[in-house]
């Protein structure tokens, strides 16, 4: 019989991946593997504000989850180790993404009359 916390700690898990699985349509190794490669990236995080930066690295960890996800159907291989190499390389390039994405978007809100 497996140990309380044991059996604890694989419910907890089990639960966190079907939720980030049914939420974003990608497992929580994913996630998890791509919020590493966002924090690989945050060497700019001094020169940004708190906010910012937390913005910044949730939406690096998603696209970069959906970068890994997206390269292992594209190759064509189930290789876990593969899935995570790509999440955290799409973590890590995705603040360069992220970043043109949200001042397209926070210059568009200005030409449309936001900035007022």
């Amino acid at each position: 019989m497996p140990e309380p916390t044991t059996a604890l700690a694989s419910a907890i898990a089990a639960t966190a991946s079907t939720i980030t699985l049914a939420l974003f349509g990608v497992d929580y190794y994913s996630l998890l593997y791509g919020f590493v490669g966002a924090l690989f990236s945050m060497s700019q995080a001094a020169t940004m504000g708190r906010g910012r930066a937390i913005v910044y690295v949730v939406l690096s960890t998603l696209v970069g989850a959906a970068f890994g996800a997206a390269a292992t159907e594209l190759v064509g291989t189930a290789s876990r180790a593969a899935l995570f190499l790509g999440c955290v390389v799409g973590g890590a390039g995705a603040q360069l993404l992220v970043s043109a994405l949200l001042k397209a978007a926070l210059a568009r809100i200005d030409k449309l009359g936001g900035g007022q």
